[in-house]
């Protein structure tokens, strides 16, 4: 199986520290972001694709053709058009299903191993605050019904966190531009769970988004507290 690693975006609430390196690339604890989901990824992932745009030729320079015993592959996104074009650049490449994941976002082994045993499938999180995140109203028999970006009332706190089991046919989506004046990887979704996809939805076991400073700090700690309790063993 293939992962897909969304890995060109500008970073812009992150700078001054992305004016030097991609968002994948920021430390945490001294060490790129993308690295704590890379080295733990499921068993069943044997390639990892960069999508890669916003200084990507350091990611490709980082890991090369193989790193943490998987191969790696490169695309490039010349437009920062959003995730939803981004991943469309994967389509040549695909061989069936794959996981997708964003680079700048922490994933736990375990939410991850459960999710890849789903042809459609999409990783969640309860969050205190979902206001803020596009989050998920599921059927009686787990299937998600409908999402819902940022609701103004409440609908759910059950949020969707980005990782995903997706089929190739994912990619022939159409959707318009968002309001932000790009095209949404949400958008794709929700416009298949309207076709009558039955998505499932597996709960992470950790995820650290690390898009502010505020963010990097609070996934430190996480990560400080994880490795005292766990520690991991990295696959070069």
């Amino acid at each position: 199986m293939q992962a897909v690693v969304l890995a060109g975006g500008l970073g812009k609430r992150l700078r001054p520290v992305t004016e030097t390196v991609p968002k994948p690339l920021v430390p945490v604890l001294g060490r790129p972001v993308v690295e704590y989901t890379l080295e733990q990824l499921p068993s069943e992932i044997a390639e990892v694709i960069f999508v890669i745009g916003y200084k990507g030729e350091m990611i490709r320079e980082a890991y090369g053709a193989r790193a943490f015993g998987r191969t790696c592959s490169y695309v490039v996104q010349e437009q920062p058009l959003g995730t939803g074009h981004a991943v469309k650049h994967v389509a040549p490449l695909l061989r069936g299903k794959f996981l997708l994941l964003y680079g700048d976002d922490v994933y736990g082994p375990e939410g991850l191993r459960r999710l890849v045993q789903h042809d459609w499938a999409l990783l969640t999180k309860a969050v205190g605050h979902p206001e803020r995140f596009g989050v998920l109203q599921l059927r009686p028999d787990g299937v998600v019904e409908h999402m819902v970006e940022k609701p103004t009332a409440f609908v759910s706190d059950v949020a969707w966190v980005g990782a995903a089991i997706l089929q190739p046919e994912f990619l022939s989506v159409e959707t318009p531009l968002s309001s932000r004046g790009e095209y949404e990887v949400t958008d794709m979704v929700n416009a298949m769970i309207h076709r009558g996809v039955p998505f499932r939805t597996e709960q992470a076991d950790l995820w650290l988004p690390v898009n502010t400073a505020d963010d990097i700090a609070a996934a430190e700690r996480a990560l400080a507290e994880a490795r005292a309790v766990n520690p991991v063993k990295s696959a070069d």
